[in-house]
């Protein structure tokens, strides 16, 4: 019964068993660790490529509000010089209109000197009259002459202004269309920008949600390549150990053979030495003379 139990019990591990498990144990902990940190890496990379794609539509976003800005900072000089000019037309318009007070007037005060005019001439070559009172007609038909003169000088005067009052308006109209087309460029620049505003906004969230999951990523890295960094360290301890161990064992090996070495050559030098093989030869030869047996 005690010798099956002694079959039964396992030899005891050696040191240096024991020390290339645990070497080979710390290996296989540390490659595992590096295949968990690896696999963690490529989705921590995969979580920052996403995020510089979307970063990059912000950008592109970005310039497009930048280039909108700036075309619509034009159409509003555009259309604020428009206006500025409307406004300047209007002033010149006001100070033309207060030049053409009267015009209808003047126009009434040309058309009864003519008529006077005509009368008194009209009367000087149907109407027999003295010398003095023929003269007292001539001069006031120059009077008249000379009043319908200036009359109609004032007159030419305020038909030149009403002109430019009508140019003025049609100036006017022009500029305040140019006005309204420059303000509608603007307010659909400006609505425009507001989508892309939205939509950066919306961008910008989607890269700040995979920033932080790629950071989270990035400290799991982290703790898992510390783990594999440690294993690591530890497998070169046994490493070191298990050297230690070889070396001993060897040179345990290496003086045991020594030994048996020395054993073997001292055994060789007496079976092999002259003398005793010479003395042993005359002792077999006596034995041999005296009738005895040798024994080989």
């Amino acid at each position: 019964m005690s010798q099956k139990k002694n079959r039964g019990q396992k030899k005891p591990k050696s040191e240096i068993r024991l020390a290339e498990e645990r070497f080979q144990n710390c290996i296989g902990k540390r490659n595992a660790f590096n295949n968990e940190s690896r696999t963690i890496r490529d989705e921590r990379d995969s979580l920052h490529n996403q995020r510089n794609k979307v970063m990059k539509e912000v950008l592109n976003y970005r310039k497009k509000m930048e280039v909108n800005k700036k075309t619509k900072e034009k159409h509003m000089k555009s259309r604020d010089a428009a206006m500025a000019k409307v406004q300047a037309f209007n002033e010149l318009k006001q100070q033309k209109r207060k030049g053409r007070k009267g015009a209808k007037s003047v126009k009434d005060t040309v058309q009864a000197i003519i008529s006077e005019i005509m009368a008194a001439e009209n009367r000087l070559e149907t109407t027999e009259m003295t010398i003095a009172k023929e003269r007292e007609v001539l001069e006031k038909l120059s009077i008249l002459r000379r009043s319908l003169t200036d009359q109609q000088k004032t007159l030419t005067t305020h038909e030149y202004l009403h002109s430019e009052v009508k140019e003025l308006d049609v100036e006017i109209g022009s500029e305040i269309s140019k006005s309204n087309e420059e303000h509608d460029a603007v307010v659909s620049l400006a609505r425009l920008n507001k989508e892309l505003y939205k939509k950066n906004k919306e961008l910008m969230k989607e890269a700040t949600h995979l920033s932080i999951e790629a950071n989270k990523k990035h400290e799991e890295f982290i703790v898992i390549r510390k783990r594999a960094d440690g294993q690591h360290a530890k497998a070169m301890e046994m490493l070191e150990t298990l050297r230690t161990h070889r070396k001993t064992a060897q040179e345990e090996r290496q003086a045991r053979w020594r030994i048996v070495k020395d054993h073997r050559k001292n055994i060789k030098k007496e079976l092999y030495d002259p003398d005793k093989l010479e003395s042993i030869a005359d002792d077999a030869l006596q034995e041999l003379l005296s009738g005895g047996k040798i024994n080989l």
